[in-house]
């Protein structure tokens, strides 16, 4: 895998791991076993990074490439009665995937409205989420008083919450 594959996988699997880890810990019980789980299901994805298609969101192809990783754990484990069977572990994976598509579609919209932003408001923003200042340090920085900075922010996140409502509508509608 080249450089630029790699950096493109770190990114993906930064994003997806959550979901992933999530999927997993639902359905193996032991903590040690589920994080090993994890590790086995990030050298697969590397391994078939391949032949990803990139129109589809990364995290719902992982949870299937997960989903095979449980099932072959669980076929290690068969004489433990208590691990789900496999047609549970089916279900809980598509609602994971289905997840993990939904939730893709309301990040782009996030990256896409947030590029909308212009000026104070988007200035608020980058002060608060991308640097983690509080509502003292965004109205110290943007020159107002906290109160202010957090009605700003306020306004800010509902104006952003209806974008990501029609942004989201749009993209289900097309």
């Amino acid at each position: 895998m080249d450089n630029q594959k790699a950096e493109e996988f770190a990114v993906l699997w930064a994003a997806a791991q959550p979901t992933i880890s999530a999927f997993v810990w639902s359905v193996v019980r032991d903590f040690h076993e589920a994080e090993e789980i994890v590790q086995r299901v990030a050298v697969a994805l590397v391994r078939k990074f391949d032949r990803y298609d990139a129109s589809r969101p990364f995290a719902a192809w992982a949870v299937g490439v997960a989903k095979y990783e449980v099932l072959y754990y669980r076929r290690q484990c068969a004489s433990d009665r208590h691990l789900f069977d496999d047609e549970l572990v089916e279900r809980i994976s598509q609602g994971y995937q289905r997840f993990a598509a939904e939730t893709n579609h309301y990040r782009e919209a996030l990256e896409h409205c947030v590029q909308k932003l212009e000026g104070r408001s988007r200035r608020a923003v980058e002060l608060r989420y991308a640097t983690g200042l509080d509502f003292h340090g965004v109205g110290r920085e943007l020159r107002m008083k906290p109160g202010a900075a957090r009605m700003l922010l306020c306004r800010i996140r509902q104006s952003l919450r209806s974008c990501i409502e029609r942004r989201v509508q749009a993209l289900g509608d097309a």
